[in-house]
């Protein structure tokens, strides 16, 4: 290829200073490139040197990537930790602006959640200048943010010179720097991670990868939460009726005797007609009547007025005030309600009817399974006495061993 002695001392000299510079973390492509190819006047010598300059570039540029995410590693550690530890969005997001806050700078930032087809953005988190902002939905449109979702692909300005119409339509003003970065999980976007400073050149492409890894840790996480959640509040409802379960009254009640430990009562409801329903116009029309039920009590329920569906057609009612009148004010507003929403089936009106026995605590039971009894036993009472009705608890508790 006609390399010459002097040709060969050059391309030496080239790499030899080239692999220092990478070695010592300061290689400056641009004035090595001016410095030394012009020297080279073999064509054929002088592209294969360029081409061996552009791996050797190449290489330095994964290098230097590589060192700057290992000397932020232990961050991201710390952050990957927090992300497996906790189910709260808040602390995740506050963690995360405060982590990236640490690393590149964040005179804006903000994490949008976004589902394919949607017409709006949801942005869960927004921080301009260290203050954080409420939530907030923006259109699907002309912003960075629908840019970034339609294309999937980064958008990073560097320089105020470069930016459109598309900038810092969030974030703070005067924006000279901005990264805009798509999370996309399993092929599917699910939303963007920004940054935006008011400096030029603020950012570097080892920052993308950055706020894609934060991304998708954020966004993973609380997918995660919110399937808990949804899990947890299926777990603790009850499906036909809608309202809270057996096991969420059994683990309600008890936290409200151990932390508020003041005058409660409780009311244990059933329903007079259901068999009869049943028997007669189906379990259908009977599940119907249980939905009327549940819906009553929902009408009176409250901040300190729980309902709950304990199993069959039967009901309880958590009411965590001191005054004990309220409980005839509730009974005659179920009656009320049922008066004025009967069952329709076909032609026939059906008007739910209900006993109900009722416990205080802690004069009928100091703890959740003697207050029930003792709520249990009053309604028994009721029920022998001829249904529709409501009765009190009348045993004190001592060691609450009841029988009335």
């Amino acid at each position: 290829m006609g390399y010459t002695s002097s040709g060969n001392q050059i391309i030496l000299n080239m790499i030899n200073h080239l692999l220092k510079d990478i070695q010592s973390g300061n290689s400056s492509y641009n004035s090595f490139n001016k410095s030394y190819f012009n020297d080279i006047e073999n064509k054929e010598t002088k592209e294969v040197v360029e081409s061996i300059f552009e791996q050797l570039h190449s290489i330095n540029s994964q290098m230097e990537n590589m060192s700057w995410l290992n000397k932020h590693y232990k961050i991201l550690h710390e952050f990957g930790q927090i992300c497996s530890k906790t189910l709260n969005e808040k602390t995740l997001l506050k963690n995360a602006f405060e982590m990236v806050s640490q690393v590149l700078p964040t005179d804006s930032f903000f994490i949008a959640l976004y589902n394919e087809g949607d017409t709006r953005i949801h942005l869960i988190f927004l921080a301009e200048n260290g203050e954080i902002h409420p939530e907030t939905d923006i259109e699907f449109g002309d912003n960075f943010t629908s840019k970034v979702i339609k294309s999937r692909k980064i958008v990073h300005k560097n320089q105020a010179s470069e930016l459109n119409e598309y900038d810092a339509y969030l974030g703070v003003n005067n924006t000279s720097s901005c990264i805009f970065v798509p999370i996309i999980i399993d092929d599917h976007i699910k939303g963007v991670i920004s940054a935006q400073s008011l400096k030029a050149f603020a950012y570097r492409k080892e920052h993308e990868e950055l706020l894609q890894i934060i991304g998708s840790q954020v966004i993973n996480s609380i997918e995660t939460a919110r399937l808990y959640d949804k899990i947890y509040t299926m777990s603790q409802t009850d499906e036909l009726t809608g309202l809270k379960n057996q096991r969420a009254f059994h683990t309600e009640l008890a936290k409200y005797i151990e932390e508020e430990n003041h005058d409660m009562m409780l009311i244990m409801l059933d329903s007079d007609n259901l068999k009869k329903v049943n028997d007669n116009y189906g379990h259908d029309a009977g599940d119907l009547y249980l939905k009327v039920f549940a819906s009553g009590i929902e009408s009176i329920s409250n901040e300190f007025i729980k309902g709950y569906r304990y199993a069959g057609d039967e009901f309880l009612i958590i009411i965590r005030e001191q005054e004990q009148s309220i409980i005839n004010v509730i009974y005659e507003k179920l009656k009320q309600f049922y008066m004025e929403n009967p069952v329709k089936i076909n032609n026939n009106q059906i008007f739910v009817t209900f006993s109900s026995g009722v416990a205080f605590y802690p004069q009928h039971g100091n703890s959740v399974d003697s207050l029930k009894k003792a709520a249990d036993q009053a309604l028994y009472v009721a029920k022998k006495q001829g249904k529709n009705q409501q009765v009190i608890a009348k045993t004190e508790c001592t060691d609450c061993d009841f029988s009335i």
